[in-house]
């Protein structure tokens, strides 16, 4: 029996040993990994806001609040903040499973795929809306074949993915023009008779409508600490992503000549990313760099569900995926990963875990930068809380610019803060007059906390 009658024959085993293996091994990364400030932000906004305060506070976040709802739950009813790790992973779990048994592409690609960019560790162990995006494009792409059929499920999908990310819009804006002003050109224009076409316009008016919730409620962001001078990293990956898509443009034309709509999704997709990084914020996370990689992914997802997977011609686009990830991704992502399992990523437990041990409870501890320093609430024991000296108020979410100036005011005097724990987020100031207690460990994302005591 050769190798590929084995693997048919036994698919349903091998299929679902791989899915174990990876199920166990992002579930050893997840609870490994210690959420930073990011992460913890979204969990507090759903903990202590109402959705009405939750969609006016997604103007200083930056982000729709779809990731916030799906925590709200949980979050309010006190469950513990590895809650927060596991839903991320649950969400990456399903995804991974409909990924490996829905779609059509090859095998190795699959376990390739599933092992390294985009289903490992980032978006199941590091808790962010990715994982809300990645989760909606596999399931676009397994139903992608269905959308003649149920359009408006289809139109769903895609309003939703609206509401994980502004990255994810260019892909929403690709799947909205080849599909629905496609369809209906050709219906109107063209009269070819369409008869789900009353479904495709309601389809339409959905999408429209979620994006003008979207534009509504993010239009105006207070959050004045983006950055929108390109670095010199995302000018090279511009230029490598706008390579790549001319080559494979000339590939569609040539001999994908039936998947112009697929590329016109993919070509969106990235496209638009580029014009968020260089015009609108150009610090490009790990999470944010991966998403390139994602949305090529998604479409091989696409042009697989309709053909033969045994297509040379698409096997050669899988391995040109392999290719480009091994050169720009896999670097960041060993890294990061590697480091996670033996470095703290924040520290923001460790200096909890001091404050507990070694400070009086029923505490209110003053912070210069609660933007930073909230990273630490989800760990403290009841009773300890914190106070922002910059914004002086009290801290439950953050929903603050860091300002240094502020900050470096209130530190100018410290005679109020007599008899007082004041804790530095970052060593950004040095209080030589004050009692040093401790000083956390420098984590994976470089936040760190000193903790004094100001004498009487």
């Amino acid at each position: 029996m050769d190798l590929k009658s084995f693997c048919q024959k036994n698919k349903t085993v091998i299929y679902w040993t791989i899915f174990v293996l990876y199920g166990v091994i992002n579930l050893i990364l997840t609870l490994l990994h210690e959420p930073w400030r990011d992460e913890i932000h979204a969990w507090l906004m759903a903990k202590e806001l109402s959705i009405v305060d939750l969609f006016i506070a997604s103007r200083f976040d930056g982000h729709p609040i779809l990731w916030h709802l799906l925590l709200m739950p949980f979050a309010k009813l006190n469950f513990p903040i590895i809650t927060l790790n596991l839903i991320s992973f649950i969400m990456i779990l399903i995804s991974s499973w409909l990924f490996l048994f829905k779609t059509k592409l090859p095998l190795p690609v699959k376990i390739f795929a599933l092992f390294t960019i985009p289903f490992t560790y980032t978006f199941s162990a590091i808790s962010r809306n990715y994982s809300c995006i990645i989760l909606l494009l596999v399931i676009i792409g397994v139903f992608y074949t269905k959308r003649f059929e149920h359009p408006i499920l289809y139109s769903i999908l895609i309003a939703l993915l609206i509401h994980t990310h502004s990255l994810a819009w260019g892909i929403v804006a690709g799947l909205t023009i080849t599909f629905h002003f496609y369809e209906i050109f050709q219906h109107f224009y063209k009269k070819q008779n369409n008869t789900n076409i009353k479904s495709v316009i309601i389809g339409l008016f959905i999408i429209a409508f979620n994006t003008f919730l979207v534009v509504f409620e993010l239009y105006g962001t207070t959050n004045i600490n983006y950055e929108c001078i390109p670095s010199s990293s995302i000018k090279l990956i511009s230029l490598c992503i706008l390579g790549f898509l001319l080559l494979l443009l000339i590939y569609t034309i040539f001999v994908f000549k039936k998947h112009y709509k697929e590329f016109v999704i993919l070509a969106i997709g990235l496209m638009f990313q580029l014009l968020i990084y260089n015009f609108v914020y150009s610090s490009i996370l790990f999470q944010r760099y991966i998403l390139f990689f994602a949305v090529m992914l998604f479409y091989l997802i696409l042009i697989y569900q309709y053909d033969n997977f045994d297509d040379i011609k698409h096997f050669l686009l899988c391995v040109a995926f392999i290719f480009i990830t091994l050169f720009f991704g896999l670097r960041y992502y060993f890294t990061t990963a590697v480091s996670d399992v033996f470095h703290p990523y924040s520290s923001a437990q460790e200096m909890a875990n001091f404050i507990n041990n070694n400070v009086p409870k029923n505490t209110t501890i003053l912070v210069d930068a609660s933007i930073i320093g909230q990273s630490i609430i989800p760990y403290l024991d009841d009773g300890y809380s914190l106070y922002d000296i910059a914004y002086k108020e009290v801290v439950s979410c953050a929903n603050v610019a860091y300002d240094g100036s502020a900050i470096a005011s209130a530190l100018s005097d410290l005679n109020s803060y007599r008899g007082k724990y004041l804790i530095i987020c970052n060593d950004f100031y040095e209080l030589p007059n004050c009692k040093f207690l401790y000083h956390s460990q420098s984590g994976i994302v470089q936040e760190t906390f000193a903790l004094y005591f100001v004498p009487e």
